[in-house]
């Protein structure tokens, strides 16, 4: 009982710290990263108090769609959308101008104020570049909501040409850490992300960056990705939990526990708490019922509605959860 209770002790001291403006250091965070089921509780509290000391009762809803689905080269394992896994997804389908921006109206009638378009493949060629510059301030003006993209690997002029736009903010993931990035894709360089990253953050585009978990990686690459995010300056760490597709090589993963996901929400917190963590792929599947859980876990964002290639909730339930947990759908844009 007074091992417990020094413990828990250290965590509070910790919290408090954080919450006095401290950034706490690799050792503090695997400390945490240790700290067994019997002080689940404690890190939640913490979380929480660290979530509405910098972000109040703001959280950020956003929806996407796939404006290039499936079709892809690139061999993510986790990944419906790769044309070598034997999925649904193997030739690419685009939508019209026309279709997307329906999906941003329909976003916009549903009080959702961000709408990500997102492109399957390892970049964009010059012609869809230029689709989208003549794209992004279409939606803008005519659906009148913020605009985020993610379109692959891209360059620093690319980058700009997209905020010229008025692209708000790019998705590019990490996915996992460099050490185990190459036992989940093989067919481009964990550099090429970084690049990315650090190409758009250039440009002035706001960043969401962050990765999936439950693909096999240890906690210390969970603790890598997250120091590499803090590195980077990211302001949207986007949290995706492995959805198991057959036809992809992890089919056959166990899907996460609940509480292990929480846990895991609220140690990003303790990492990186002045950032917006958004709860994204694979919410509904990993959760269940323990969903609204995610913000007393110290999220402040969520994806509402389908993703890619899984459905998600609808966008009038997710903004029922946020109003009867006492919080405030933040209605700015990016």
């Amino acid at each position: 009982m007074q091992k417990g209770w020094i413990v828990n002790n250290r965590v509070a001291k910790l919290a408090e710290e954080i919450l006095n403006g401290k950034i706490i250091d690799r050792g503090e965070i695997e400390f945490l990263f240790l700290l067994g089921d019997e002080n689940f509780d404690d890190l939640l509290y913490w979380a929480n108090q660290i979530r509405q000391k910098f972000f109040g009762r703001k959280i950020k809803v956003c929806s996407i769609v796939p404006g290039r689905l499936g079709g892809c080269t690139q061999d993510c394992k986790f990944c419906a959308q790769s044309a070598g896994h034997e999925t649904a997804y193997k030739d690419v389908k685009i939508l019209t101008d026309e279709e997307i921006v329906s999906a941003a109206r329909k976003a916009k009638q549903n009080g959702v104020p961000n709408f990500g378009i997102v492109y399957s493949g390892k970049t964009i060629s010059e012609k869809e570049l230029q689709r989208l510059e003549k794209l992004i301030p279409k939606i803008k003006t005519e659906v009148g909501i913020g605009v985020c993209g993610g379109f692959g690997i891209i360059n620093y002029e690319q980058a700009l040409r997209l905020k010229k736009a008025g692209l708000a903010r790019y998705n590019h993931n990490l996915e996992t850490s460099r050490k185990h990035f190459a036992n989940i894709v093989t067919t481009h360089d964990y550099e090429s992300r970084i690049e990315t990253v650090r190409a758009a953050k250039k440009a002035g585009l706001g960043l969401c960056t962050g990765g999936i978990f439950g693909i096999g990686e240890a906690d210390a690459d969970r603790i890598d990705m997250a120091l590499l995010i803090r590195e980077l300056e990211v302001d949207m760490v986007p949290m995706n939990f492995l959805s198991p597709i057959e036809g992809t090589p992890l089919a056959d993963t166990p899907t996460m526990r609940p509480r292990e996901i929480l846990r895991l929400i609220a140690l990003y917190r303790f990492i990186l708490p002045k950032v917006q963590i958004k709860a994204a792929g694979g919410r509904k599947l990993n959760l269940r019922d323990l969903q609204s859980w995610i913000f007393y876990a110290g999220a402040t964002s969520i994806i509402s509605g389908d993703y890619l290639t899984t459905a998600g909730r609808a966008v009038e339930e997710d903004l029922k959860m946020i109003s009867d947990l006492g919080l405030e759908a933040d209605r700015t844009c990016a």
